[in-house]
């Protein structure tokens, strides 16, 4: 690629930003656009809620259409016993814990806040304290019901849904009272109790809250609030129902979420976003990407399961062996008509072990609401960390991570440099660490090209294709006696590439870069969009990224200067357009990424140049000429490899030689 072609492409990347620029909205119509998509937005949540309360599934119907009757029956006597039965069918032992009023629970701690509903004894959202989203709003899982988790459980005839029934709060051990502060810090804990009691019999004479305080028969969900935590305790407890719940073996568990969208670009955090699972020693999980999939396990315990976000993510950790899922079914799906800021579902049916004949069954358990970094996910040691793309399909990557990229990043972060800088010092670190390899390769072919013209002359000697074999043997005495070994550009560009692929995986999935500005970048873990364009390019999106098209340019102008350098340019001109066509296919690819990965590629790309720049001035032409002038009066001594080559050689020669007798006979 020349000048001219460069300047071109320059040119037109002028184009795209200036009428990028001429073509901006003016102020009026983006007052207009928002208060437009603000009425949309409104529409479609208010629509939402009223799709959630009236027509969201049968059971809600149903239930409605109970609670009518219910209401009814207080003044027609004629109905009374239809409704009493329908609700017996429909709850059996649990009737009397099927309608009654909603009540939250806020419990607090130092890192986030979680509303507890006992309607279904469930988390209903959690809020983080030190995150905020896109929007500049704090960090929530889960809206509108958006989150939904409980037990199926045999009840005689009748499959209970425990998500269906009002639970008892207890706060340590005594009833709820409702100005009680819940609120932890530091390494306290708070125990929440939510119990669901089977109905009161006749025979027992005593006030619903007293039978509460009596009974030992009864279902509890006991969350543990700890001061600084982003785990959530979650104990299932299971003490004296042999005589109610008729399961024996499994117990079947459920839990659905709606997650919210906290980035940016929605397509992006959705293709990040997917169900990661724990397999014995494995982590496995569903398709990324955007796709939903769905899986069956069985037969290998399942120590934990993750709804994963690009950088949050919600989880169901089984704290011992006796509360592993002994099977699941695991499902993402991205539903078309949602409320705003919906990103996707995950969905699971789990199966736990259970033996009826023991009078009480506990699950140890946590929940996992927080940010996936590494440092905060690694402490838990039950391989949660592997959530993070790290590169652990490709175990140098994760070791380069691991234990060389993370450990100085987060050195460098103790300093309180900005982001940007921050980048900077690693870029340099890692080009100085690698500058040995880096002088090795560009040394190596420096004093190629100072052999391209005896190189020019053997392929003038040895112009057939049949000759290909002399060819290349006198190429390679030709570096031999130069002192030259050709391997030396190849290899260390090997050593390098885990190191730079580690790059690409580490700079995405980093939460620490997450709204961190630097110059025109407003947050480093995404694209630096400086043009939004009125269409789509392919595959590219409808923005530009500056920290993109500069690499770009960069990458350019790096692949000219080594194009320069080659030995075999002139023989190789594919070669040489698939060279320049690279930099062009990874704008298309990288402009959608971080501007934290196109930010360091951009420096890594100067500094190479700077080094190429400074090896290429140390390089004495004169002394490697005066070098093979003087071996080539000296003997070369064959190498084995080289004489088992010339013996090859000397056979096929002769196999070929008797073919051309043996076909003028003919």
């Amino acid at each position: 690629m020349d000048k001219k072609s460069i300047i071109g492409l320059v040119l037109i990347c002028l184009v795209f930003l200036v009428f990028g620029w001429l073509n901006r909205p003016s102020e009026e119509e983006l007052a207009k656009q928002k208060r437009y998509n603000d009425s949309i937005a409104a529409a479609q949540k208010k629509q939402h809620k009223q799709n959630t309360s009236t027509n969201t599934t049968d059971k809600e119907n149903e239930r409605a259409e109970l609670v009518k009757m219910m209401a009814e029956s207080e003044t027609n006597d004629s109905i009374k016993a239809e409704v009493t039965k329908k609700i017996n069918d429909k709850f059996s032992s649990f009737s009397n814990s099927a309608f009654k009023e909603e009540k939250h629970l806020i419990l607090e701690n130092d890192v986030f806040k979680i509303d507890l509903t006992n309607k279904g004894g469930q988390v209903s959202q959690v809020t983080l304290k030190d995150y905020k989203s896109y929007n500049k709003k704090p960090v929530t899982f889960f809206t509108d019901k958006g989150n939904s988790y409980g037990m199926n459980l045999s009840a005689g005839n009748v499959i209970i849904s425990t998500q269906d029934l009002y639970f008892v709060p207890f706060v340590n051990g005594k009833i709820y009272n409702e100005e009680q502060e819940l609120k932890v810090g530091g390494k306290d804990s708070l125990i929440v109790s939510m119990r669901l009691y089977p109905n009161k019999p006749d025979t027992i004479n005593i006030s619903e809250e007293d039978y509460f305080k009596s009974s030992k028969a009864y279902i509890e969900y006991r969350y543990i609030l700890r001061g600084n935590d982003y785990r959530l305790g979650y104990n299932i407890v299971l003490n004296n129902m042999q005589d109610v719940i008729t399961d024996d073996s499994q117990i079947e568990m459920n839990w659905t979420s709606d997650l919210q969208l906290k980035e940016k670009d929605v397509d992006i955090e959705r293709k990040n976003s997917s169900v990661y699972y724990k397999l014995d020693t494995d982590v496995e999980n569903l398709k990324e990407q955007g796709r939903d999939d769905n899986k069956t396990e069985t037969g290998i315990p399942i120590k934990w399961i993750s709804y994963k976000q690009q950088f949050f993510s919600t989880a169901l950790i089984c704290n011992d062996k006796d509360s592993y899922f002994e099977s699941a079914n695991l499902k993402t799906v991205t539903k078309k008509q949602a409320f705003p800021d919906y990103m996707r579902t995950m969905q699971t049916s789990m199966y736990l072990g259970y033996d009826n004949s023991k009078p009480a069954t506990t699950y140890s358990m946590d929940f996992f609401f927080g940010p996936n970094k590494y440092n905060i996910v690694k402490k838990y040691k039950i391989d949660f960390e592997r959530t993070i793309p790290l590169g652990w399909g490709f175990f140098l990557m994760q070791w380069v991570n691991r234990f060389v990229i993370i450990p100085v990043f987060d050195f460098l972060v103790g300093y309180g440099l900005n982001y940007g800088l921050i980048i900077l010092i690693l870029t340099i670190l890692v080009k100085t660490v690698l500058f040995p390899l880096a002088y090795k390769s560009f040394s190596s072919t420096a004093k190629m090209r100072v052999l391209q013209p005896e190189i020019n002359k053997i392929n003038e000697k040895f112009p057939k294709q049949d000759q290909m074999m002399q060819k290349q043997q006198a190429v390679q005495q030709l570096y031999r006696r130069a002192g030259i070994n050709p391997m030396a550009g190849c290899l260390p560009m090997i050593v390098q590439f885990p190191i730079l692929i580690a790059m690409f995986r580490f700079f995405p999935s980093s939460i620490e870069l997450r709204q961190q500005p630097f110059l025109w970048a407003d947050d480093l873990s995404t694209y630096d969009s400086i043009v939004n364009l009125p269409f789509n390019i392919p595959f590219a999106g409808s923005h530009i990224s500056l920290f993109c098209v500069l690499m770009t340019v960069a990458q350019l102008f790096y692949t000219k200067m080594t194009m320069n350098q080659q030995a075999q340019t002139n023989t190789m001109p594919g070669m040489k357009f698939m060279m320049y066509g690279m930099p062009i296919m990874m704008f298309f690819i990288l402009n959608n990424f971080s501007a934290a990965l196109n930010y360091y590629y951009l420096l890594s790309l100067f500094i190479s140049v700077l080094q190429m720049f400074i090896i290429r001035k140390t390089i004495d032409e004169k002394k490697i000429l005066e070098r093979l002038a003087q071996n080539s009066k000296k003997p070369m001594n064959k190498s084995k490899w080289q004489q088992r080559m010339e013996n090859l050689e000397k056979r096929n020669r002769k196999l070929l030689e008797e073919r051309q007798k043996n076909n003028k006979r003919r």
